[in-house]
């Protein structure tokens, strides 16, 4: 006696097969091949794989670049002049500001002493302007330093001496840095920056950096947060007036930075008065004022 039975799978599609029946057994056949049902394919082509690349570390170039800084039309930059402006003892903010305007006095600035020396502004470099997703990718601390312009002048009589160091009253917080290439005796530190050099390709997109900058007072011990804008403003609108935008740019001839004065309106460029082929940049910074 035979029964037929349809059976749907891979291997008997459609097919009918005969079942031999007796009296006291069925006899029925088993395949026992077996049939992929799960995601072996996939875990072969993908999880493997990229499991293999988790486990070895990637290769990454961190060798640095010096990137040297121009304006927007890549001209090159003489001097750049970070202008600081302070609240006063009557909470008036005062644009020039002196050192007698943050507490120093005649003595700390004549005798070099480490309060003076020892403070420095601070620059700190993040990849976003969103603090709540952004890193940071670097520091610069610029010292206070007296330019050639901060000493008497040759040639003056009275109490004062050439080449002593002006009253606190009259020497300007600003911070200097020059074109070592142009200028012999002055402080370069901070005048280039630097970043890796596969982070940039050739004539491609540039890589915005954002900075942060905020002085450290050593007469007090304090830090002041600085701004880009010179008015009080509430919190919400304030927060992305703290970063100057730094664009890092590469080319067939190298590596540089500008400033971006689109971004924000501190950033003034002027042409250098020593060589008319650069140009001077000053970058205004405002002690942080909130409403």
């Amino acid at each position: 006696m035979y029964v037929n039975y349809q059976i749907n799978n891979s291997k008997f599609k459609n097919d009918v097969v005969s079942i031999p029946i007796t009296a006291t057994s069925v006899s029925i056949p088993i395949n026992i091949e077996y049939q992929i049902v799960d995601n072996s394919e996939l875990i072969e082509s993908l999880f493997v794989k990229n499991e293999t690349q988790n486990s070895v570390n990637p290769i990454l170039d961190y060798d640095k670049v010096r990137f040297t800084p121009v304006d927007m039309n890549l001209v090159p930059i003489g001097n750049i002049n970070y202008n600081l402006s302070f609240v006063d003892s009557t909470n008036v903010l005062r644009s020039p500001s002196y050192y007698s305007t943050i507490g120093f006095d005649d003595s700390d600035i004549k005798l070099l002493k480490s309060n003076f020396t020892d403070s420095y502004l601070q620059l700190e470099f993040y990849d976003n302007d969103n603090a709540m997703v952004q890193n940071l990718i670097g520091t610069i601390d610029i010292y206070n330093r007296l330019s050639s312009g901060d000493y008497y002048p040759a040639g003056i009589s009275g109490a004062n001496v050439a080449g002593q160091p002006l009253p606190a009253s009259q020497i300007q917080t600003n911070l200097l840095l020059s074109n070592p290439l142009i200028v012999k005796k002055a402080f370069y530190e901070g005048y280039y920056i630097y970043g890796y050099k596969d982070d940039l390709v050739i004539n491609g997109l540039p890589k915005y950096l954002y900075m942060k900058a905020s002085y450290f007072n050593g007469k007090t011990g304090k830090f002041t947060p600085l701004s880009t804008v010179n008015t009080p403003l509430k919190i919400n609108d304030f927060v992305k007036k703290l970063y100057t935008r730094y664009d890092l740019y590469r080319n067939n001839t190298g590596f540089y930075y500008s400033m971006s004065n689109t971004y924000s309106n501190n950033i003034i460029y002027t042409q250098n008065s020593v060589n008319q082929n650069h140009n001077d940049i000053t970058i205004k910074l405002y002690q942080a004022q909130v409403l």
